[in-house]
């Protein structure tokens, strides 16, 4: 067995491993929204895919470190001139640095079409909240029932009663996630069927919102439950223009804000 040909092998398989996680994560809901509603995708969930996307990037990193050395020769020779002289920056190597730069700066720098390549990204991770939902408070899936309860303004004894009705088992100081792990459904779904039974009961307090920084002012308005020319103009009342298309925290870090300050300013406690 060639030592020299498992690397390259090894490499190349822990690439398309890397390429197919990376994709995934690429697309994957917000860690709060992935939590809340238990998602998965093809059996793994967003945490399973970063793990195993993290050790095929170690063992890439270690294959190719190990073909480098396999291969210094070739390697090098990509560096020499025609009188085989070993010149760092040949033709070859001084365009591959300057499409890595490119590549950097294009993405720090917002700049299309990586820019975009980001936008589309974040869109597809927007897009999941529609189907989903948001967490009314950040990692709510981890409170207790008790707590859950008590921040969302449920009465806890008619709450626990429409969770027995629905034959779930629980305990008032089990965590949400817990109750649901245990019972095939997810936090979202114990928390839709409380709204759904005892929606009229809640308290009426101070909506908390989270995770928005991300999100483009239009977004921002549809969690908010407004319109986003109504956005707008509390914004521009508050000193502040915003496009619909602009990034949120863009918007709030150039008139040197948070956006929790923002969102407490619109009268939203921010978890």
């Amino acid at each position: 067995m060639s030592l020299k040909k498992t690397v390259s092998l090894i490499m190349l398989l822990a690439m398309i491993a890397m390429v197919y996680t990376g994709l995934m994560l690429f697309i994957t809901p917000p860690g709060r929204i992935a939590h809340w509603a238990q998602w998965t995708m093809l059996g793994m969930t967003k945490e399973q895919f970063a793990q195993v996307h993290t050790t095929f990037m170690v063992l890439f990193i270690t294959a190719s470190l190990l073909h480098l050395y396999y291969n210094w020769k070739p390697m090098t020779s990509y560096m020499k001139n025609q009188a085989r002289q070993l010149i760092v920056f040949t033709k070859e190597m001084t365009a591959a640095s300057v499409i890595t730069v490119l590549f950097a700066a294009g993405t720090l720098y917002e700049i299309p079409p990586f820019s975009t390549f980001v936008a589309f990204g974040d869109a597809i991770k927007e897009s999941w909240e529609k189907d989903y939902g948001a967490p009314p408070y950040s990692h709510a899936e981890l409170s207790s029932l008790k707590t859950f309860l008590k921040k969302m303004g449920y009465d806890a004894q008619k709450a626990q009663s429409v969770l027995k009705e629905a034959g779930l088992r629980f305990e008032p100081g089990q965590s949400l996630s817990g109750i649901a792990g245990e019972n095939g459904t997810s936090p979202q779904g114990i928390y839709e069927l409380l709204r759904a039974k005892l929606g009229s009961d809640a308290a009426k307090g101070t909506p908390v919102i989270s995770g928005l920084g991300r999100k483009s002012i239009e977004a921002v308005a549809q969690t908010l439950g407004m319109g986003t020319r109504q956005l707008q103009n509390r914004l521009k009342a508050m000193g502040i223009d915003a496009a619909a298309e602009d990034k949120f925290k863009t918007v709030a870090e150039e008139h040197d804000r948070s956006p929790a300050d923002i969102i407490e300013a619109l009268g939203f406690a921010h978890d």
